[in-house]
């Protein structure tokens, strides 16, 4: 068994957090490593609708995978998958939490539990050759979302406060 896991605050809601990493489709505009692409299966479902059981189409690394939906609820999007006839399979999970930390900020947590038969190549200590590389990933991705959610507000804020501003007005 292996596990990657990786915590980024990020100075947004819970739920404005989770409404970047649903938002499958705007995933090229600011990601493109790790995670090439996310799809519901049927395409173009509503994705806070996502049920546990259904399946969604997923590119990551460049394999294709079809996992199946474990959770999705506010605080969390889980999927169970496997690729290389089982060799690589587990729980990829998003979390979004209440920060302890930062004042109505997120906790957001990337990770994945591996349970395949090649699963000890991402587990700790001198076995672990995947490790340093997934972990590397899986931190990337939670940069991307959390330099996409405050790039997004803090343009929010500054449309708000022009429309406070009367030079802006005339």
């Amino acid at each position: 068994m292996g596990q990657i896991q990786v915590e980024i605050e990020i100075n947004a809601t819970p739920e404005e957090v989770r409404n970047i990493v649903l938002d499958f489709a705007r995933y090229p505009e600011w990601h493109t490593s790790f995670i090439q692409s996310i799809a519901t299966s049927p395409p173009n479902q509503n994705i806070r609708k996502l049920y546990q059981g259904q399946t969604l189409n997923v590119k990551v690394g460049g394999v294709k995978l079809v996992p199946v939906v474990k959770s999705n609820t506010p605080t969390e999007l889980s999927w169970y998958g496997a690729a290389y006839g089982g060799a690589f399979s587990g729980t990829h999970y998003f979390k979004f939490l209440d920060s302890h930390i930062t004042p109505n900020g997120t906790m957001f947590v990337h990770g994945e539990d591996y349970d395949g038969w090649m699963s000890w190549l991402f587990g700790d200590g001198m076995f672990g050759l995947g490790r340093s590389h997934a972990l590397k990933m899986y931190k990337g991705f939670a940069e991307d979302v959390k330099k996409r959610m405050e790039e997004r507000k803090k343009l929010r804020d500054g449309i708000a406060a022009s429309q406070n501003d009367p030079w802006v007005k005339l």
